[in-house]
């Protein structure tokens, strides 16, 4: 059998160039995308992490998403109560003024239209909407709860009366947030079916359509009860305040471990796929000179055998 000398060493200098090519190649493609793993052909392993890694994120991304939209929400909900309390101070201060013997009834239909007046405004409060959506208006967010209505029994109309479903739960399974409609914040009730439904205590718009009534017809004593009826929903109110605020707190609290947990995800791909440019810089620059020197080598070898020189 005879060997050919020349061949062997051409292919093993062939092969060998490819060779430097290819991860040429490869680090010159990692540079230019930023990216040590592009496809799963790149390392399979790691493509499997990164996948199990991607999903994480999302889902970690996701959760951070609905956790701002009801912080926001919850926010608004906290300012709005707020408001409202505020609202139901000065009905207290206008029932002081009306519980008085020396009140004339001029002042207090003066007094009544002042009322009003703030039971409109807790109305619009009861109906604050955020991007498009009623806060207070549980799972029939697209719409308004209250419509205000002076001849009503409690001065407003019920345009929803829906229940709130809604539900934040964390990855552990606590539940972090679930809001509260404006029945169960201006409006609570007792009773209901097979009995019908009266205003609670704390009923807000029951207490200021009461107090409109007794000043309406300068009934003293009806505005001394009605001013006990505010005093109860005041206190009412601000436990709903007080509510949003742990609510904001917890909230505030999930939204930074979510934040540290997306950051260390991030890195976590980042290690994976993302390339090590100053490491490929200088592997380009030594498979780069490594070719030269293979092919200044090559150019140095002699091209005749012996044989040739004894023919």
């Amino acid at each position: 059998m005879t060997v050919n000398s020349k061949a062997i060493g051409a292919d093993w200098f062939l092969n060998g160039l490819a060779s430097l090519q290819s991860r040429e190649l490869q680090t010159q493609q990692q540079l230019s995308s930023g990216y040590a793993v592009s496809s799963a052909a790149d390392d399979p392993v790691a493509t499997r992490e990164l996948v199990d890694l991607g999903s994480s994120l999302a889902a970690a991304q996701s959760y951070q998403s609905n956790l701002s939209t009801v912080q926001t929400q919850a926010s608004a909900a906290d300012t709005a109560i707020g408001s409202a309390i505020t609202l139901v101070q000065s009905a207290e201060s206008l029932a002081s003024q009306g519980a008085s013997t020396n009140v004339s009834a001029t002042e207090q239909q003066n007094l009544a239209n002042q009322v009003q007046s703030i039971q409109q405004q807790i109305v619009s409060l009861a109906n604050t909407a955020v991007a498009g959506v009623y806060i207070f208006g549980g799972d029939e967010s697209q719409s308004p709860p209250y419509q205000y209505d002076a001849s009503a029994v409690e001065g407003v109309d019920d345009l929803t009366n829906a229940q709130s479903t809604l539900t934040i739960v964390n990855p552990a399974g606590e539940t972090v947030y679930q809001p509260l409609t404006a029945g169960e914040i201006f409006d609570p009730q007792t009773g209901g079916v097979p009995s019908p439904q009266a205003p609670a205590p704390g009923n807000t718009f029951a207490a200021l359509q009461s107090l409109v009534e007794a000043l309406q017809t300068n009934n003293t004593a009806g505005v001394a009860t009605a001013l006990t009826s505010l005093q109860t929903s005041s206190t009412w109110l601000n436990e709903r305040q007080a509510y949003y605020g742990t609510s904001e707190q917890r909230l505030s609290a999930e939204q930074n471990k979510v934040s540290s947990q997306i950051t260390a995800l991030q890195t976590a791909i980042g290690g994976l796929r993302d390339a090590n440019v100053a490491q490929d810089a200088t592997d380009l620059t030594q498979e780069s000179t490594a070719q030269s020197a293979a092919m200044a080598a090559q150019a140095e070898i002699p091209q005749k055998s012996l044989f040739d020189y004894l023919a």
